[in-house]
This record gives structure tokens, C-alpha cells and sequence, in this order.
């Protein structure tokens, strides 16, 4: 057999010129250079927007990952009086296991993917938790490990995004989706924010995506194991969103629409969609009933805390009251009273504003055009239950939940640009370049916000009031690692001080009753959250009325807390049972006995 001749060296670069120019060269620069785009657009706004963490869903699913990667358990330091009262009720000696206190609120899935990356970065030797006299600028694990996560899920989820609506409408609609997906404002505010919404939102789209699969792999006669794979993979993707967040319970019911929607007259699709919710079902149900024999409730805590802001329990007084006596006939109409003005508040004023307002409208729109596409047809019913059933459920919880709004916002923006080229094909344009411009326009309009915030808006302050990680950590350092704080803001202590926080119970009398028959306090916490309430109706005849003689300093005669200081200007107060500091330790100079 001949050898087989060498390609003459001017051949070889033709087909190089070739492949750059029209071939999977110019494929791969486009790639490499969409990558380039996405990574250094997270850059600039991180470094323009972030200033650390000010919310406390950021901080306490942060310390719960760092109490996961050390102990093993998913335990808390955030703990609440509410929480003891419940997981102490379901105790048989009546012990709420303040020091290993378990967490009855928040699912784990976030949780233990910072745990994950946590793990790492202390294998390889990397400390990510500095004390008060090492800490510089912002806090190394919000740096370097939650944000950068996030914004990780948020370019997954981008890739999931380009994938779906490529199955769904075309090469062109995927990537165009792609763009304007991370060209909005609101997604990279949620990837600052640190509470795991970019996750959530990865394993929605990809529960979805893999579902749209199935169902087509089903249609197309392929072999059984491949689409019963794909099932599997979106009601594990499912399952994981759940455990991310209990607001993905909205999407499992549109996904089994949407797969019993896609049945024939041969191929019934109810037994599968049946399938699908079982298995879901079985995936979590560990954590049901892990929550079961915590605290009585499969799902912990959670639906409890619809009662925060009601009639019943105005402010943050639920979590804040050990003896809670719930009525279900009291509760129910407290509940429904707080839905009917939640729900009018975000109708009128969050539903058809999200991303500027335009993509959402053509979405909306579409649900009076009928696609072509089987497939297209029945997905958008299947997620239009469930953002209904979304707003119908977020109603209940209030300002809080309705960011998570945001997990839908990749198929707004498919549905959107899907209808608006149908618009622009019907109005039989000759010229390109409108055609071009027009989109152009849609997708500007969108990112807007965006380019407002990169190049004209100022930057950020530092979240002080209250939140200052320097002040935290120094007071928290006082105490010993075993030793309990009580402040109005325990997820801050229990996330920068690293110490076991106890919330302000609602009455000087609760706090009494934790420190005498529960757990010994050592320190007495109180910032601007507590200072800052309104003088009259809160402090001095209100919700705080007990507390206010403590932050004029005026303590109690049977107050074991008797030493303390003021910090920055008297917005902050700590209270401890002895002197534990030098003097300039902690305030420059400032540090005395509180009066008596």
C-alpha cells in the first residue's frame, strides 16, 4: 500500500485561514471570546458593586456552610427563640441543643456546596477566616468562595439557557437569549447578593432542559434508556432546586404538566408525569423526614414563618417569641389577610417588571399565539403554572421571597425573543440591518439598567448600619469559642464572629428565661437594628419597651451583663459579665463600665 503523501505546507495553512474565517475555528474564537466577555463583565461589576454582604439569608446560609465543613452536621448558629421552643418540644428531655442547634428553616443544598468549597480551600491551606487584627478590606470567604460560586452557577446557568433555547427555537435564539441573560442588571445583583439564587436557578432551567428532552428523545421512538436517563436527570435536578429553596415547589408542578401535556394517543403520558413527581418525592423525602423528628414538620419551620409581618406577629416578633401559642383558625386568618395585601403589592408592582418590562410583555403575549412546535407549545403552559402557582404561594411570605421571582426570568427571556423575531418575520423586512437594529434595540433596552450601573451610577457604601465585619468580630472575640452571645442581628455574629447567637427574644423577660433554664449568656449585642426603631410606638410603648431602659443604660439590678461599652458614635452596645478587654482594646479608648 502507498504512503500516504504529505499535505504541501500552503494547503495545510489554507485550510488553518479556512477555519478561521467560515469553519470550528471561528466557532471556538467566538466561544473563547464569549467567555472572555461573560468573565470580565462579572469582574467589573463585582468590583464596582461589591461591598460585602447585607442581607441575612447571605450570612446565615454562609454559616451554615462553614458549621457543615467543620462538624459534619447541619447545625446553626443562628438560633432563635422560636427555634428553641420547637426543636426543644421535640426533645425528650426537652434540651434545644443550643450548642449543636439544628437548622429548621433553610434546606441544604447551598449550605453544602459552600461546605464543599470551604473543604477545599482549607485543604490546600488557605485561611478564608481571618480574626478582628488580620481582617482587611472585605471578608476573604465572601471574596474569594460565595461570590465567585455564584457567579459560577450564574455562567452554568447561562449555558443551560443557550442549550434550551437552541432545542426549542434555534442556534440564533439560544445565543441571543444567552446575552441578554447576562447583560441584565438583576442577574448579577442576585450573584452579589450571595443567597444561592444562582444556584437555584441553574437546577430550575436544568430540570426543564432535560425534561424537554425526554419527552422529544419519547416522541422520536429512541430506546428506552436513554429518555428514562433524561427523566431521571430532571427530577434529580428538581429534587436539588427544592432542597435549594422551597419556592422551586412552584416548578415541579409545571414540569409534570408540561411531560403529561406531551402524551399521545399510543404513548400516555400520565403514568410518566406520575413517575416523575415519585421521584422527586423520593429524593427529598430524607430531608422531610429528617425535619419530622427535629421539629414536627417535614418542612421545619418554613411555613411558619408565613406568620412574619401578620396582624398576629408584627415585625420579626414570630421568631422572637420562646412560648408561641399557634391557633389554626387565628393563623389562618392573620395569613390571609397578610396574602391579600402582599399579593396586590406585587401584582401591581413586581409581575411585569422584571428586566425593564419588555421581554416579560412579549412573554405574556405569547399566550395568545400558538406555536408550531409541539414541544414549545405545551413547555410555556407548564411554566406559566408555575409562576402562577409562584405569585399565588409568595403572596404568604411577603417582600423577602419575590426576588425569587428571578429563577423564571431564562424562559421570559427565550418566549420573549422567540415572539418579537415571529414579529419581525411577519413584518417581511427586506433589509437585514433593520432586522439587526431592531433586536439590537430589545436587547439594549434590557441591559440598560446594566450599562447605567457599570459607568454612571456611584458605588456602593459599605452595608454599615449594621453590618461592619471589623466591629462584629471584635466583639465576638471577646467571648470564648463555647460561649453564647445574644444580639438583635445573630446571623452577623454567628457568620463574622463565629459564636453561637442567640436572637433578642421579644421581651427582657424571654431573655431571662433562655439564660436562667436553657444556656448561660455571656454578651449582650444591640446595634442600630434595635436603635434605630421608631422612638415611640416601638421602644418606648411597643414591641421594645423592655429593652429600652438597657440601651439608655440603665440596667437592671438582677442584669448578670454589668460591663460594656458604646461602639462608633453610641450606635452599637455591648453588654458582658465581666471586664474582657484591655483598655483601647475595642473602641480606641472608649471601653467603661455601663452605669447602673
Amino acid at each position: 500500500m502507498a504512503k500516504q503523501q504529505k499535505q504541501p505546507f500552503e494547503s495545510t495553512l489554507q485550510d488553518l485561514v479556512y477555519s478561521l474565517d467560515a469553519g470550528s475555528g471561528l466557532q471556538i474564537i467566538r466561544i473563547i471570546l464569549l467567555c472572555l466577555f461573560v468573565v470580565g463583565l462579572a469582574a467589573i461589576f463585582t468590583a464596582r458593586q461589591f461591598r460585602g454582604f447585607d442581607s441575612e439569608a447571605a450570612m446565615d446560609c454562609a454559616q451554615l456552610g462553614r458549621n457543615l465543613a467543620r462538624s459534619h452536621h447541619y447545625v446553626t448558629q443562628n438560633v432563635k427563640p422560636l427555634t428553641i421552643a420547637q426543636v426543644s418540644a421535640n426533645t425528650f428531655d426537652g434540651d434545644a441543643k443550643i450548642d449543636f442547634h439544628p437548622e429548621v428553616i433553610r434546606p441544604p443544598v447551598y449550605p453544602a456546596i459552600l461546605a464543599g468549597a470551604f473543604m477545599f480551600f482549607d485543604l490546600v491551606g488557605v485561611d478564608l477566616f481571618p480574626t478582628s487584627d488580620d481582617f482587611r478590606g472585605l471578608y476573604p470567604a465572601e471574596q474569594w468562595v460565595i461570590v465567585p460560586l455564584n457567579h459560577f452557577f450564574t455562567m452554568l446557568t447561562g449555558l443551560m439557557l443557550y442549550f434550551l433555547g437552541r432545542n426549542l427555537f434555534s442556534k440564533k435564539i439560544g445565543l441571543l437569549g444567552t446575552l441578554t441573560y447576562f447583560l441584565t442588571a438583576m442577574v448579577w445583583e442576585d450573584s452579589l447578593r450571595g443567597e444561592g439564587l444562582p444556584m437555584l436557578s441553574f437546577f430550575v432551567i436544568s430540570a426543564v432542559y432535560f425534561a424537554v428532552l425526554a419527552v422529544n428523545h419519547r416522541r422520536e421512538r429512541r430506546s428506552i434508556r436513554n429518555w428514562m436517563f433524561l427523566y431521571l436527570l430532571s427530577g434529580g435536578f428538581s429534587a436539588l432546586a427544592f432542597l435549594t429553596h422551597y419556592a422551586a415547589l412552584a416548578v415541579i408542578p409545571g414540569i409534570a404538566l408540561f411531560i403529561m401535556m406531551m402524551g399521545s394517543r399510543t404513548h400516555r403520558s400520565g403514568p410518566l408525569a406520575f413517575f416523575y413527581l415519585v421521584l422527586v418525592f423520593m429524593v427529598v423525602s430524607p430531608w422531610l423526614v429528617r425535619n419530622y423528628q427535629v421539629c414536627g414538620s417535614p418542612l421545619g419551620l418554613a411555613p411558619h414563618t408565613a406568620l412574619i409581618e401578620s396582624a398576629r406577629y408584627p415585625g420579626d416578633a414570630l421568631m422572637r417569641t420562646l412560648n408561641p401559642k399557634f391557633s389554626l383558625l387565628s393563623d389562618f386568618k392573620a395569613v390571609r389577610a397578610k396574602w391579600a395585601s402582599n399579593f396586590n403589592s406585587i401584582y401591581q408592582n413586581r409581575l411585569t417588571s422584571m428586566g425593564g418590562g419588555l421581554l416579560i410583555t412579549f412573554f405574556m403575549v405569547t399566550y395568545f399565539y400558538r406555536f408550531v412546535r409541539v414541544h414549545v407549545q405545551n413547555l410555556r403552559w407548564g411554566i406559566g403554572a408555575s409562576i402562577l402557582l409562584f405569585f399565588v404561594g409568595v403572596g404568604f411570605f411577603g417582600e423577602g421571597s419575590v426576588r425569587l421571582y428571578h429563577m423564571f426570568w431564562p424562559f421570559i427571556i427565550l418566549y420573549g425573543l422567540a415572539f418579537f423575531s415571529i414579529m419581525l418575520d411577519r413584518l417581511d423586512i427586506s433589509i437585514d440591518l433593520y432586522k439587526t437594529g431592531l433586536t439590537g434595540l430589545v436587547v439594549g433596552l434590557t441591559a440598560l439598567p446594566l450599562l447605567i450601573i457599570i459607568f454612571l451610577s456611584p458605588s456602593p457604601k459599605n452595608p454599615y448600619p449594621p453590618y461592619y465585619p471589623s466591629f462584629v468580630m471584635k466583639v465576638s472575640e471577646l467571648l470564648k469559642p463555647n460561649e453564647v452571645i445574644c444580639t438583635d442581628m445573630p446571623w452577623a455574629t454567628a457568620w463574622y464572629g463565629n459564636r453561637t447567637s442567640i436572637l433578642m427574644p421579644k421581651t427582657l423577660e424571654g431573655y431571662y428565661e433562655i439564660n436562667d433554664y436553657r444556656k448561660y449568656i455571656s454578651g449582650l449585642y444591640i446595634t442600630t437594628i434595635t436603635k434605630n426603631r421608631p422612638f415611640v410606638s416601638d421602644l418606648l410603648d411597643g414591641s421594645e419597651k423592655t429593652w429600652f431602659p438597657i440601651m439608655t443604660g440603665r440596667l437592671p439590678k438582677d442584669m448578670p451583663l454589668r460591663h460594656g461599652f458604646q461602639l462608633n458614635n453610641n450606635d452599637q452596645l455591648f453588654l458582658t459579665d465581666s471586664v474582657r478587654w484591655g483598655v483601647g482594646a475595642v473602641t480606641g479608648g472608649a471601653a467603661a463600665e455601663a452605669e447602673e
